[in-house]
Formats: structure tokens, sequence, C-alpha cells
């Protein structure tokens, strides 16, 4: 397929405007005939015409009539009123079935109602190449269709790069995430699909999602069935994209999200706490007299693997009034007034490193007479010290309130977490909701995987063929199982260039609604590698 370019322009007829008054016009024209006729065979001409029941409009054509099989064949053109005049530059290639599509590019001249689906079918031999391929396209990630998704067919070969070149022949999903294409020649194919943010026909792996069949296709009959599933490889090195100097701290905010990373400082004496504030955003925090550049270098991994080591030297600001310390602040997970369990584990996500703990500042009550003793031995501490993950086990029947006074938490920059009452009401059985289900796979590791509605993991098991996941709180859900092939514990990426399919994630096919004190059960999911593998 090939969108096909303008290098010459013939004058164009003036827009037809609507007269005053007059129902409004809410059709499309109404293709009359076409020279071509569709489907005609021995077509040996270069010029194109289609004829419509109305007066028509025409919106960027050069760049929306695609013809495929791709040619490099470029064309002039002419507007009449009720016709498009299409003059090639160079024949069509000899016993070859051509489709030109006009997408949305021709209108009513009143409305600019679009003729959609408008396509001109001929071939310049004596038969209509007629083999035909269908499916759906999806996200990976959601599960959800994906529409205007581009789906291409390319020849087979070892070397195909989708980033330099189009696809010969290409289809469109509609808003259902299905696509066809027709009056495709029998051959050896590679499909894939991307999201053509730029509309180019070329893949964009830094900002377009990408899906692809491991082996090529061999079409001799109809295909129908082929399942793409769209997912982010951005394999770019990651690069710094914004600094943000304080008194007293340095943001670093990177291109794309990371997994981790190190510092290294040049001397010793230098380091400075530091932490991912968000997942591309890093911040050091000067707790302590330093000079006023510090160089560093960061080693940045990202969710697929790639590492970037990346220079940059810390510049802190001068002292100045307008600049106000930022707020030392956390968030609890189980957020507050949650129902938990009378064992949970408690984690506090801080906005700077912590750098000391006053634990008689910090009381665990159940149900509002019993106290419940803070063992600091066992946090686990993440992140350079800005997440703490404490396990809590009560007693309690009702309640547990836990209060961290000023003081109990203090920054690496001295300043204290301010009071905070945090209360939660012991899980009472009858208000949450049961699922039940099994999993039917030969893959050895596999996650089971239960999704709110805001796409948040609200329970999870690991390699459990019989699951169950208890106090379910009512709501919508979706039910994942991801095939962990490298036996990481979470979803990995794939990379098309080394064509390394991601990790498939399989959904229940319908929304899991949970109820209060009732049992879902049957909610079984299957994968099978032997089968997949083919």
């Amino acid at each position: 397929m090939f969108l096909i370019t303008l290098p010459i322009l013939f004058n164009q007829c003036a827009q037809v405007a609507q007269p005053p008054g007059g129902k409004k016009d809410s059709l499309a024209p109404v293709l009359l005939k076409s020279t071509p006729t569709n489907k005609q065979i021995n077509f040996k001409g270069r010029e194109i015409e289609l004829f419509f029941n109305e007066y028509i409009s025409v919106e960027n054509l050069p760049q929306k009539v695609i013809v495929t099989p791709g040619t490099g064949n470029t064309f002039n053109y002419k507007i009449r009123p009720t016709s498009v005049y299409l003059k090639f530059n160079e024949p069509f290639k000899e016993n070859t079935t051509y489709t030109v599509s006009f997408t949305d590019a021709i209108k009513d001249a009143t409305e600019r109602n679009p003729a959609t689906n408008l396509k001109l079918v001929f071939s310049t031999g004596s038969q209509l190449d007629s083999l035909s391929i269908s499916g759906k396209v999806t996200d990976l990630k959601t599960g959800n269709a994906v529409a205007d998704a581009l789906v291409g067919l390319y020849a087979r070969r070892d070397t195909l790069n989708a980033t330099k070149e189009k696809p010969i022949y290409y289809s469109k999903t509609d808003t259902s995430g299905n696509f066809a294409m027709e009056n495709i020649r029998a051959g050896g194919y590679e499909i894939l699909a991307f999201n053509d943010a730029n509309n180019n026909f070329l893949f964009n792996q830094q900002t377009e999602r990408i899906g692809f069949l491991k082996d090529s296709i061999n079409l001799t009959g109809n295909i129908s069935g082929i399942e793409l599933q769209l997912f982010s490889q951005n394999t770019a090195p990651a690069k710094i994209s914004r600094t943000e100097s304080r008194q007293d701290s340095y943001g670093v905010t990177l291109d794309k999200g990371i997994e981790n990373y190190q510092a290294t400082f040049r001397r010793k004496e230098d380091s400075i706490p530091s932490s991912l504030a968000s997942a591309n955003q890093l911040k050091f925090f000067r707790n302590r007299a330093t000079p006023d550049t510090i160089p560093v270098i960061i080693t940045v991994t990202d969710s697929i693997g790639t590492t970037t080591e990346l220079k940059q030297t810390l510049s802190f600001r001068g002292q100045s009034r307008r600049d106000r310390p930022e707020p030392f602040t956390v968030t609890p997970d189980p957020a507050q007034n949650e129902a938990v369990e009378k064992a949970f584990d408690w984690t506090l996500t801080f906005t700077k490193p912590v750098g000391r703990i006053n634990k008689q500042f910090i009381t665990i009550l159940s149900d509002s007479t019993n106290t419940e003793p803070f063992d600091e031995s066992k946090i686990q501490w993440s992140n350079g010290r800005s997440i703490l993950t404490y396990p809590i086990t009560s007693s309690a029947r009702k309640d547990i309130r836990i209060t961290l006074n000023d003081g109990a938490f203090m920054s690496v920059l001295e300043d204290s977490l301010k009071k905070t009452t945090l209360t939660y009401r012991i899980l009472n059985a009858e208000d949450f909701g049961l699922l039940r289900g099994e999993i039917i796979t030969d893959a050895p590791n596999y996650i089971v995987e239960l999704v709110n509605e805001a796409g948040k993991v609200v329970s999870r098991v690991l390699n459990t063929k019989a699951y169950t996941f208890r106090n379910v709180k009512p709501g919508r859900y979706r039910l994942r199982l991801i095939i962990d092939r490298n036996k990481n514990g979470r979803w990995d990426t794939g990379n098309y260039q080394l064509k390394q399919e991601a990790e498939p994630i399989i959904y229940y096919p319908a929304i899991i609604q949970a109820k209060a004190d009732f049992q879902l059960e049957g909610f079984d999911l299957e994968y099978s590698e032997k089968v997949n593998s083919k």
C-alpha cells in the first residue's frame, strides 16, 4: 500500500455553497459510475474518474487517496462539480489487482457529509485477486478494542523494517477493533498493526503501540479470526527533558517512565539522598552543606529493560525568600477509612526520603483501648527510604486507629510530617464478595489479577490453578491472566525489531459485577503455550 503524493495541481472548481433555507442535507454523495468500472479486468489506462449524484467537495485528496498494492505512482487530479478525475504519471503494473481507496476525502458540497468506504477495485490482468484476511485489534494491557489502528501486510522477508517500509496492503480498524482486507494476491506476508498517529504508514516505536504475529502468513485461501494485540515498546534511550533547581532539592524529569535507577557521584563526599518522585521524575535532596554544583551519573532502567547512562550536574539555587520548602506529606495504603483484615501490610509513601523515625510518637490502637507495639525492625524500605512497608497484626474487632504525631517521621531535610490519624475498620465478610475460578494452562509460570474500574490491581496470585479472591468490594472488575515467561512476577512488553512478543495477557470476556455477601464461581481462564506457539 502506498500513500499517493501530488506533484502538480490542476485548477480546481470553486466550492458550491448551500442555498439559504430548505432541509439540511444529511446524505453522503452516491457513486453513480466510474472509469474503470468497479472490479473491471484488463484495464490498461492511466486515468480514473468517479461520477456522483450531487455536487461534491474534496479534502486533502493527495494525502487521503491510498493505492494498494503500493506502486510509487503519483497522479494529477481535477475536481469537477460532480466528479473526480485522476491521471497517473506511470502505467500500472501488469497482471495486478489494484484497490484505490478514497477514505473520507470526498464529501457533499453543502454539509460535508463524507462518502465513507469509497473504493475502486480493478485489475490490469485477466482476473481479480480475490483473497481476504480479517480479524480484530485490541490493546494488550486493557483488553479493549482499538479503533482506527492500521493493519498492514508486508512482503515476507527476514529484514522487514516497518519503521521505514510501508505495507503493501492495509486496512483500518472500525470502532469495534475489527479489520478486513480484500482483493489480496496469494503469497507469503508479514502482518502487523499499530496506531498510526501521524498517518504516515510507518511505525514510530517511541510514540506508537504495535502488535504482530511472530510467524508469517502463507495466504492461499481466505483467513479470518486474526488477533493482534497492541503494546508499547519504546526502546529509545531515556533522555532528560526538564530539570528544576531549588535551594534544597533538584528535580530531573525524563521523557519516559523508568523502573529503577542508580546515582553515582563523582566524589563520595558529594553523595546526597534521592528517590523516584514519580515514574519519570527523580529528585535529589541537599540535606547538608555541599558545593553549589554536584556532578552525578544516573543509570536508569525502563520497563523493557533498556539501561541508559545519563550525565548530569546538580545545580542548587541560592537562598531566596520566594523559595518555600516543599511540604513533607504521606500517602497511606490502604487509604483512610478502608476496611482491612486483622493482619495486613501497611504502606506509607512519602514525598521525601525519611531520615529518621521517632517510634514513641507512633500509636497503634485496637478498638480504641488496646495499644499494639510498633517494631521498627519489621520495616521494609524501598525507593531511597521514601516507601515504607510494615506488617500490622491486630486483635481488633471493630477498628484500628494509627496516630502519627508531629515528629514521628522526619525527612532527610529535617522537616516533620504533620500529625496524621488513620482509622481502618475491621472488615465484615458480609460486606464483601468472593470470586473463584480455575486457570487452565500448560504455562509453568503465570499471574492471575483482579483489576478495578480505575485499572488498579486489587488482588493477585501466582501460579495458582484454583484461585480464590476473598473480600472483594462491591463493584465492577476485569479478570486477567498474565503468562509470566521470564518468571519475574510481572508483565513484560515485547520488541518488534527482535520479533520478541510481549507476554500474553488473557482477559475474561465479560465485566464482573461483584456484590456484597455474594459468591461468584466459575470464572475460568484458559491459555495453551503449545497452541499459541504454532
